[in-house]
């Protein structure tokens, strides 16, 4: 038995229990509103309920999408650049992307992005050149958007 049916005949009990046999219509209408009152805010948490998790399953959906374009730009960066990737962690590589895309997000020149990626994608002394930097941007751009 629904909520809905449940309120309404709780509703309905109430006003048959009442000392006069006969109900009035104002008594009637009172135990409706409630019934309806009750059926809508049920309704309303009900939606708020899945607007919830409808909400939350996009956001894992969207981190799991991020992590995996996280993912192809290490393997990218690993297959193209052995010198600037070697002996790193993959958190290491993955900062390349997460320090530059702010930098993109704020509309920074192509100039400041190539600077930031030259400095992140460094390793020691193994410094990316402009034409790199450059190369390295565009699969940031890709991880970023």
């Amino acid at each position: 038995m629904s909520a809905a049916t449940v309120a309404i005949a709780a509703a309905f009990a109430l006003t048959a229990c009442s000392s006069d046999d006969t109900p009035s219509d104002e008594d009637v209408r009172s135990s409706a509103d409630v019934a309806v009152t009750s059926v809508q805010e049920q309704a309303e948490g009900a939606i708020s309920s899945v607007q919830s998790v409808a909400s939350s399953a996009a956001e894992r959906a969207g981190d799991i999408f991020d992590k995996a374009k996280l993912d192809v730009f290490v393997a990218a960066f690993r297959t193209g650049y052995p010198q600037l990737s070697a002996d790193r962690e993959t958190q290491d590589i993955e900062s390349i992307v997460t320090e530059t895309c702010p930098l993109l997000d704020d509309g920074a020149s192509d100039q400041e992005v190539n600077a930031k990626v030259q400095e992140v994608a460094a390793n020691g002394s193994t410094v990316p050149d402009e034409d790199q930097a450059a190369r390295i941007a565009q699969l940031v751009r890709v991880a970023c958007g």
